[in-house]
């Protein structure tokens, strides 16, 4: 499932009934970072980025950690696996407003 705004570019694997929430961008060189599973997924030079199979991604963003960016309170946008959809529930959408709150 693929919300509105959603970007899918180059360099990226999405796996069998994974979810994108409107205005995620994936690309070869974005982190997605999985709170499930405490990992951050990345390209390499010889893999794509890989979304799991029924990860559920959503818009996000996260601290700079450079002294400037600190200084004026900065963060950089970054994709947020924040749930796998349950194999037993077979929905044909998933609900995502209850995360957002």
């Amino acid at each position: 499932m693929v919300g509105g705004n959603c970007g899918v570019y180059e360099g990226v694997v999405v796996k069998r009934r994974a979810v994108l929430g409107s205005g995620v961008i994936l690309n070869g060189s974005t982190g997605v970072y999985d709170l499930v599973r405490e990992q951050i997924y990345t390209a390499t030079d010889c893999n794509p980025l890989v979304i799991p199979e029924e990860a559920v991604v959503v818009p996000g963003s996260r601290a700079i950690s450079h002294p400037a960016g600190k200084a004026l309170n900065l963060s950089l946008y970054t994709p947020i696996i924040v749930k796998y959809r349950e194999r037993e529930n077979e929905w044909s959408r998933v609900q995502l407003e209850s995360l957002f709150r």
